[in-house]
């Protein structure tokens, strides 16, 4: 068995015992359906922004918080948070960490749930398949022009991915 066969081999197995876990979970056995439980994700919806807009006046009332522009700090922020209510509390934290919150303090506070953006993933992952899948391709037909030109559409690809992800995962 050749290296590439094993690590492929190696790779089914890893997906086929996620997937024994998550059909023993599913049958109600008591450890492994907390385990299920854990690997479930729960989908928050976003609140509305009346609703965002009145936890952050009563946030600043309650905290007794010294704002130069309360209407700019709300609708700052239920902008910035676009209802995700991780995104106000961490929001609020921040700024009322600091006595006295000026108009410079506000415009410069960011949150990444208020980022909206074009998910590429599973276009990049198609198109880094495609490649591979066309390498693999030419070394069983043995057509060097192709292992090249897939050689290089990787190289594309992969310089693509940098420059439209270079600002992706930088927080605040």
């Amino acid at each position: 068995m050749r290296p590439a066969q094993r690590t492929l081999a190696a790779f089914w197995l890893a997906v086929f015992d996620a997937a024994q876990i998550i059909g023993c979970a599913s049958q109600k056995k008591a450890n492994l359906a907390k385990l299920w439980w854990k690997m479930t994700e729960i989908e928050v919806l976003p609140l509305a922004p009346e609703a965002t807009r009145q936890i952050v006046e009563t946030y600043i009332t309650r905290q007794g918080m010294l704002i130069e522009s309360p209407g700019l700090f709300v609708s700052h922020i239920v902008k910035q948070s676009g209802g995700n209510p991780q995104a106000i509390a961490d929001m609020l934290e921040d700024s009322s960490k600091e006595r006295f919150v000026d108009k410079q303090r506000i415009r410069e506070m960011r949150h990444a749930a208020g980022v909206r953006y074009f998910d590429f993933t599973s276009v990049m992952i198609l198109a880094l398949a495609s490649v591979v899948g066309a390498r693999y391709l030419a070394i069983g037909t043995g057509d060097t022009e192709l292992y090249i030109f897939a050689g290089m559409i990787a190289a594309i690809v992969i310089s693509l991915r940098v420059f439209l992800f270079r600002g992706a995962g930088k927080a605040n």
